[in-house]
């Protein structure tokens, strides 16, 4: 006996069938055997609901073990699943990353007031040492003309050298055959620009000449473009001088300009030539 009121569990149970027991003896005369069948159904009924779920979910597990044609079925909407989500991430860095573009293209615009625009998409690249033309999907329908101005946030692109109703060609600062009138920011000393040295990832090398003899160039000064010829507006950032001449060179300077051409993606038409204040 003194066992059993040390195990609790069992007192507690031994308890609990008395108390049932007495409370189907109390209602005898007021229910029916139908009541009391009742009261056991309702004890017993979440023991049932519990034990018919956890049957339903071992004969799934089974079925889908035992039924390869659901199983792979399944498997193929899961990769479906995962290549639309592999899909919406890459649009979005697409889209994050073609933002980042424009705005930057936003923030030239609007650093230079003076100016009008056209934005285009460089739609394909001509190929010969280097990228020595690019066409862009925009052309005369568009104001585009022959002799237009290209530049983009990093500096001069070069300038449109064929058009078509929807499209145009673009010598870039790459080709052999490009110079443009510039000036030395800090001095104002003007000179010539154009021929590449060399290409080096994003950056490209270029020659400075034609300087005045009295010229006195430094390296860190600032290139830009000084209105003469008119197909460039006044002030727009050409370049840094990197390496100045020294002995018989042909060149005054050496000049790095910082666009990258094999992966440059928009561009900016100039549709007005009118002079660039420039800080």
């Amino acid at each position: 006996m003194r066992k059993l009121f040390k195990n609790k569990p069992v007192l507690i149970a031994v308890i609990a069938i008395i108390g049932f027991l007495v409370l189907c003896a109390f209602t005898l005369n007021t229910r029916t055997a139908g009541s009391a069948e009742g009261l056991l159904t309702e004890a017993v009924l979440p023991v049932q609901e519990f034990a018919r779920g956890l049957t339903q979910d071992v004969t799934d597990f089974f079925a889908r073990v035992f039924n390869p044609s659901t199983l792979e079925s399944e498997n193929e909407s899961l990769r479906r699943e995962l290549e639309e989500y592999q899909l919406r991430e890459a649009q979005y860095e697409e889209t994050s990353r073609e933002n980042a573009r424009l705005a930057e293209l936003l923030n030239y615009t609007q650093a230079n007031p003076n100016m009008t625009f056209l934005t285009a998409q460089v739609v394909s690249r001509s190929f010969n040492e280097y990228v020595d033309t690019l066409t862009l999907n925009v052309g005369s329908r568009s104001g585009v003309t022959e002799s237009m101005a290209v530049v983009t946030g990093g500096g001069v692109v070069g300038r449109v050298v064929e058009v078509g109703a929807t499209w145009c060609k673009v010598r870039t600062m790459l080709n052999d055959d490009m110079r443009i009138s510039v000036m030395v920011q800090r001095s104002r000393d003007e000179g010539m620009f154009g021929g590449v040295i060399s290409t080096a990832g994003e950056s490209a090398v270029l020659q400075l000449y034609y300087l005045p003899a009295t010229a006195q160039l430094e390296i860190g000064d600032k290139i830009i473009t000084s209105g003469l010829g008119g197909t460039y507006p006044k002030g727009i950032y050409v370049g840094e001088v990197i390496e100045l001449a020294q002995g018989n060179e042909t060149y005054d300077a050496l000049v790095r300009i910082d666009i990258d051409f094999e992966h440059l993606e928009e561009a900016l038409l100039v549709l007005n030539v009118e002079e660039v204040v420039s800080d």
